[in-house]
């Protein structure tokens, strides 16, 4: 298991209108020793960021209103946010996910543990800072 001191300053936006899978997201990600913000919309994450800086944010894709690609596109054109890693973490399949937002660094289907989501999203970070 990471500590916070493999990566101290490592912030990670947690993205999920479903507050059972936002929970287990944050807590799977702050047990390898990130600093985790969890939010419940892509409005809210959009307030979020418009008020701190996270080196990666996890996005669920359906959710009501301003859903993951969408969001996924607005957080790229913001040069605030444009070079955080976004890891989709997605019940629909990666195709439809490309089709409609290709600009991400991850995918880990919902069905894949998130463990999976966890581990490939601090090879990411870590890789990043080399």
């Amino acid at each position: 298991m990471r500590t916070p001191a493999d990566h101290p300053t490592a912030r990670v936006l947690a993205v999920d209108d479903c507050a059972v899978t936002r929970e287990i997201v944050r807590a799977s990600l702050e047990s390898m020793g990130y600093s985790v913000q969890a939010v419940d919309s892509g409005w809210a994450a959009l307030e979020a960021t418009g008020c701190a800086s996270f080196d990666a944010i996890v996005l669920d894709v359906e959710m009501p209103g301003l859903d993951g690609m969408a969001l996924g596109r607005a957080l790229r054109s913001d040069p605030k946010t444009a070079s955080a890693l976004i890891a989709m973490h997605s019940s629909v399949d990666e195709e439809s996910v490309r089709a409609g937002f290709s600009q991400y660094d991850a995918f880990v289907p919902k069905a894949g543990s998130l463990h999976a989501l966890a581990e490939r999203l601090d090879r990411l970070i870590r890789s990043r800072r080399r």
